[in-house]
């Protein structure tokens, strides 16, 4: 059930010589941190008429939404269509139609404007689940009893208002700003001589819109993470830059290049009751849980287009009992999976010495002779770790060689010989270890494990990242490899 509730934002009309007093650093935005998900809306501009210049009012505000999407973070959608902002609001008889319209009007929707008033933004919200609340409608009824023109520069003498920067001030509040008393902006409650956008307006939406930036954050990539959710950790409301969810949260990003399936697992530890959420990377959710591994342990699962993400591990509010665990601190492992019907093109080209190459790498777990491809399998699971590299052009038809080499989460590197083992090896003291000397093609396959059942060697559970690489017998202390592992996880 939508939870609506409204709030009015009016501009006040004082004399236009009224002196403003600037801060250079001081922007304010709305406190409970409302705002739309996505740092984006879509308005509709087809306000009727044209001003006495001879400039269409949908134009002026147009242009007055313009500004804000070419200079900050949020984007206006607009639609050149006339809306009613009066449908659906309160006395209206009406339910919210969830659009943003705007209009002339002698009243705000059958209530009286006061004598100062120019335009006035009616909100409507509904809360979410990070703790505040988003915007889901914003209407702007301008004062029709108001004598409006457009043009630029110093307020008229003739006390005629400026309907474009009026437009910029209301379309502020749109985006979920308060009010700014201290600074000279197009966000001061008074109206006058600003006319375009000042640094502290621009400023005041990039903050509010800053999405994952508002706490550090780190990549991650697939496997297990490890973390804890503690005193003097970032908080959802630090996250959302308002609202009342003072709940701990660490906050990763993750890079995903082609379309695949994505799994978020937490195990927790010392009483500790997490949650799980994933979103895009303006912190709208797409997917949040708690309990659906069972156990109280979390598990999110979502089909996810290439594109980067935001996972966060969270908890409960400091005055809430969590509902499974015993307390809202305490150390976590999250494992992070995949499925696709393709192996992962590795990013992150590399080599020993330096050296520029024009190759492709791709690799990845199978049980299914390469019908699909993931990261996790159990112990008990008989599967292939598949390596495949494109190889650059200038090298191809030449004597070489490949090479494949595990990391451990010590960081302990491992390489395969040809004899099919793999060895402990020091980069410091050993030339590059070959695995299999060839005739480089144009593609070559690497067959990293086959057929491998980990419980058969006494593995019952290990997260270890493969690379492959190769080089040419003409420069045999180079080798051209990847940087993103391909990544096993036995659980």
């Amino acid at each position: 059930m939508r939870k609506i509730q409204q709030a009015l934002a009016a501009l006040v009309l004082l004399s236009a010589s009224g002196l403003l007093i600037m801060s250079a650093t001081a922007y304010e935005f709305d406190p409970l941190g409302n705002k739309w998900p996505g740092a984006r809306t879509t308005i509709y501009t087809g306000i009727p008429g044209v001003s006495a210049s001879g400039v269409p009012w949908a134009q002026a505000y147009r242009e007055a939404a313009e500004s804000w999407t070419n200079q900050t973070a949020f984007t206006f959608n607009i639609v050149p269509d006339f809306l009613d902002p009066c449908v659906g609001q309160t006395g209206s008889g009406q339910p919210p139609d969830f659009r943003n319209g705007a209009a002339f009007g002698s009243t705000i929707c059958g209530r009286q404007f006061n004598s100062q008033t120019i335009a006035v933004t009616v909100f409507f919200t509904e809360f979410n689940t990070l703790g505040s609340a988003d915007l889901v409608e914003a209407d702007i009824v301008f004062n029709s009893n108001v004598p409006f023109d457009t043009y630029d520069g110093n307020q008229r003498v003739d006390r005629v208002v400026d309907f474009r920067r009026v437009a910029l001030h209301e379309l502020g509040h749109v985006m979920g700003l308060a009010h700014e008393n201290t600074a000279l902006a197009i966000m001061n409650p008074s109206i006058g001589n600003t006319f375009t956008l000042q640094q502290d307006d621009i400023e005041g939406v990039n903050v509010l819109y800053s999405g994952i930036s508002n706490c550090e954050n780190r990549p991650v990539t697939f496997g297990w993470v490890y973390g804890d959710l503690n005193v003097g950790d970032c908080l959802i409301q630090d996250l959302q830059q308002g609202g009342s969810d003072d709940s701990y949260v660490d906050v990763y990003t993750l890079q995903v290049d082609q379309p695949m399936r994505v799994t978020l697992d937490t195990i927790t530890s010392g009483g500790l009751d997490s949650v799980l959420l994933l979103a895009d990377m303006k912190l709208d959710v797409l997917e949040i849980d708690e309990n659906s591994a069972g156990a109280c342990r979390p598990r999110v699962t979502a089909n996810l287009p290439a594109g980067e993400y935001a996972i966060l591990v969270n908890t409960y509010s400091n005055n809430t009992r969590p509902p499974c665990g015993e307390t809202n601190t305490g150390n976590y492992r999250m494992s992070v999976t995949y499925e696709s019907p393709s192996m992962l093109t590795l990013n992150g080209r590399q080599s020993f010495q330096g050296g520029q190459v024009n190759a492709l790498f791709r690799g990845g777990v199978t049980r299914n002779n390469g019908q699909t491809y993931i990261n996790r399998v159990s112990s008990t699971e008989r599967f292939d770790v598949k390596g495949e590299i494109t190889v650059d052009p200038n090298h191809r038809g030449q004597p070489g060689f490949v090479v494949v080499a595990g990391i451990t989460p010590e960081g302990e590197i491992l390489v395969k010989h040809p004899n099919g083992d793999f060895v402990g090896y020091r980069p410091d003291l050993e030339l590059v270890p070959v695995f299999e000397r060839r005739t480089l093609q144009a593609v070559e396959s690497i067959d990293i494990l086959k057929q491998f059942v980990a419980r058969d060697i006494g593995v019952s559970t290990i997260d270890i990242d493969f690379l492959i690489g190769y080089g040419v017998d003409s420069n045999p202390n180079e080798l051209y490899f990847h940087q993103q592992p391909i990544n096993l996880l036995v659980e």
